[in-house]
């Protein structure tokens, strides 16, 4: 499977995972040994932080995120995707910024390796 294929499918496998709460089943969603960089916190390390840290989220009120991928550089078996989310807690938009993922393939699928993001919001007093 192709790079952009591979993330557009696990794009499409996160949203289903923030949508549905699914906290338990986002670490399948990364490498054995990913790490989340997160705007203002502290790196997520493995598997159980990263499951601990989306359940915060979801009850955080994060009910939809949407990427969308303008571009992916293919390196071997990594692939750098840039790009642009949308974070909504139901209709109400919580947070609209950059995204870069460095996926990598694992067992025959592309999985997120390194994710951050960060907002392209003004500033909140």
């Amino acid at each position: 499977m192709d790079a952009t294929t591979g993330i557009d499918e696990g794009n499409e496998r996160f949203r289903e995972a923030v949508v549905t709460a699914d906290s338990a089943g986002m670490p399948r969603l990364y490498t054995r040994d990913a790490v989340v960089l997160p705007p203002n916190g502290n790196a997520v390390l493995g598997p159980e932080e990263i499951e601990k840290f989306w359940a915060t989220a979801f009850k955080a009120g994060i009910t939809d995120a949407r990427p969308v991928t303008t571009e992916v550089i293919r390196m071997g078996d990594y692939a750098l995707e840039v790009g642009e989310c949308t974070v909504l807690a139901g209709a109400k938009v919580l947070d609209r910024g950059k995204i870069m993922v460095l996926w990598r393939r694992e067992d025959r699928a592309w999985k997120m390796h390194r994710d951050t993001w960060n907002s392209s919001l003004p500033l909140q007093a």
